[in-house]
């Protein structure tokens, strides 16, 4: 019994100090003025205040465990595989589920780009470990994965992966990919301001940003309706609206697991066991959409109060984001130097060259505007992708947001953390990562041709419109 009580206390003490240094790494991000130039999340500035705070940084410099006690940083290591479940399991919940011709209308460019942006970091990154990083640097083939883990993925991908790398005996990977999800954030900022700049300067580049207001304009940005708005009254039902929200995530993440035993039970049965350490949050995107599915089909849809469900997921995401920080292993990431440096190099280099070489040929008008959306999604991080866009369209002329806000309903639940992420490190283990790049190069031509036929089979914009800011 007092043991029990014992680790309670541990993990509410764990809780305790998470949520104090989070106020703490709010209040040096208001104080330190680059940080918000950045648009660096509090929750980021807190994970490296644990750090620098823990035994690694300020433990070393003082002979000491640091500020936090070992059985709390225990806590703090397992939370991320946990967290990140429920963040998937609430992508969904609360979401206005458009008809599907509608839906794909809006999103299929984004998602395809988007697509052809996730399967060339597979590719790019089976190569460089093919012949760079595992002939001279020793690092497993399960890094193959790892570029799109944590570019496209970014921390929460990363963290949710964990286990299944430790397991695959490829535990330095972890470390690797929260720093390179670390450098894919701010590169992604630091580069997509520098690329919506040079947009705007360029004469070779219309953006909307630089088009005169017209009265008559006629930009299709209410190609699908918008969600309902956040201000409805939510009736006296005996559950306040954050109780209910949070229920509903736990039902998506029963009808997840349901999902993922049922999908194990049938694999099996085939004679494969590719899914038996299969993680569960991608599986949690899933469950979400049914738990939506099913309050949108009797009607109660209206009683979910979507503030309530991303608040739930903020405070998730934010713990995850901070213990997967704070707890990373500086030495491991001090070994991999090279191998940072060449994942970054090429990530980068990817994103940029695609952008700028593929976006007007997947994107049939306001191409930048919707191309540097998803250039910041490449980067590690859906938010990234509308401030970008805000920066170079910030009246929302275009139907750029709503376009892209739409892209994650097709792309999130198999790429960028998705199903086919979470299945990349089992393929590579079961078929090689030669064969497992090899695919990826396929698929990467495969939305190549999908994107720019689709686009050239694609009615013609309206004169009027593409006058008055098509940039063709």
């Amino acid at each position: 019994m007092l043991d029990r009580l014992s680790e309670a206390q541990t993990v509410g003490l764990a809780f305790v100090i998470l949520a104090s240094m989070l106020a703490a790494g709010w209040w040096v991000r208001r104080r330190v003025g680059f940080l918000r130039a950045l648009f660096i999340p509090s929750s980021i500035v807190t994970g490296f205040l644990v750090l620098l705070l823990g035994p690694q940084v300020l433990g070393e410099l003082t002979s000491s465990q640091g500020l936090f006690p070992a059985d709390v940083l225990e806590v703090w290591r397992v939370l991320p595989g946990l967290f990140i479940s429920v963040v998937f399991a609430a992508i969904m919940i609360g979401k206005t589920l458009p008809s599907g011709k509608d839906l794909w209308t809006a999103a299929a460019p984004h998602a395809i780009f988007g697509s052809f942006l996730s399967f060339g970091q597979f590719a790019l990154g089976g190569l460089a470990v093919l012949f760079i990083l595992t002939p001279v640097f020793g690092l497993p083939h399960e890094a193959g994965s790892l570029l799109e883990m944590s570019f496209a993925g970014g921390h929460g991908t990363i963290a949710g992966m964990g286990p299944l790398l430790v397991e695959a005996g490829a535990p330095e990977v972890v470390d690797i990919g929260l720093g390179l999800a670390t450098i894919s954030m701010v590169t992604g900022i630091v580069i997509g301001s520098a690329l919506v700049r040079w947009a705007v300067r360029s004469p070779q580049v219309q953006v909307m940003r630089n088009v005169p207001l017209s009265a008559s304009e006629d930009y299709d940005v209410d190609r699908v309706p918008l969600a309902p708005s956040d201000d409805h009254d939510v009736e006296d039902s005996g559950i306040h609206p954050t109780t209910f929200a949070f229920a509903l995530i736990g039902i998506a993440l029963l009808v997840s697991v349901a999902l993922l035993w049922a999908a194990r039970w049938v694999v099996s049965a085939l004679g494969s066991d590719i899914l038996d350490k299969f993680p569960l949050f991608p599986v949690a995107v899933i469950g979400g959409f049914v738990v939506q599915w099913v309050a949108t089909r009797t009607g109660q849809a209206a009683k979910i109060d979507k503030r309530a469900v991303n608040g739930i997921s903020s405070v998730f995401l934010d713990a995850l984001l901070v213990c997967a920080i704070g707890t990373m292993s500086m030495a491991t990431i001090g070994a991999n130097v090279p191998a940072i440096v060449t994942f970054t190099v090429i990530g980068v280099g990817w994103s940029v060259v695609t952008l700028l070489w593929w976006g007007r040929r997947f994107h049939r008008h306001n191409w930048f505007e919707h191309a540097i959306a998803d250039f910041g999604q490449s980067q590690g991080n859906v938010a990234t992708g509308f401030v970008l866009a805000d920066m170079v369209d910030p009246q929302r002329r275009t139907s750029t947001a709503n376009d892209y806000g739409y892209k994650q309903l097709p792309y999130e639940p198999f790429l960028g953390g998705g199903l086919i992420t979470a299945l990349s490190v089992p393929l590579i283990t079961d078929w090689g990562l030669v064969p497992f790049t090899i695919a990826s190069i396929a698929a990467t031509v495969t939305m190549w041709l999908w994107g720019t036929l689709r686009r050239r089979s694609s009615l013609p914009v309206p004169s009027g419109r593409e006058a008055s800011g098509g940039n063709q």
